[in-house]
């Protein structure tokens, strides 16, 4: 039941991500890099969040489960029947949980993804990836 939890009282994903920012056409090609790379790890993070909320509902389920099994071998749920649908609401409890974290982290890497189209674009059209102007030779014999 610990990971019902933590699940139900862990942290929301990452603060709202916008796709731009007034500050955007401001930025350098190293900003850009930068930003890119931090959109990476966003949505690294996004689908981290997302498979630890899936694994923690599998648990609480197989955990309520277990409990129910062992309440109904031991007599218990014959005795204190609340208790089964009192452990099958704590599993439907993470397991909806789960949805919302994944949906959550869906939009975030949708967001993120979206940015860095933008960024790309940003990069490009400051002449980023283009190769730098070549030296003039100094003239032989000098």
């Amino acid at each position: 039941m610990g990971a019902v939890c933590a699940l139900i009282a862990g942290p929301a994903l990452a603060q709202s991500l916008q796709v731009s920012y007034p500050t955007d056409g401001q930025m350098d090609c190293a900003a850009i890099a930068a930003e890119s790379g931090r959109m990476d790890q966003v949505i690294a993070d996004a689908n981290m969040q997302a498979s630890k909320a899936e694994g923690s509902a599998k648990g609480a389920g197989m955990a309520g489960t277990v409990a129910v099994e062992g309440m109904l071998r031991t007599g218990v749920l014959g005795r204190m029947p609340g208790l089964g649908q009192a452990a099958n609401q704590m599993s439907s409890m993470a397991r909806q949980r789960a949805e919302q974290v994944k949906a959550q982290a869906a939009e975030t890497i949708n967001t993120a993804n979206t940015r860095k189209a933008l960024l790309a674009g940003l990069y490009s059209g400051k002449g980023c990836d283009a190769a730098p102007a070549a030296q003039p030779a100094a003239p032989a014999g000098f």
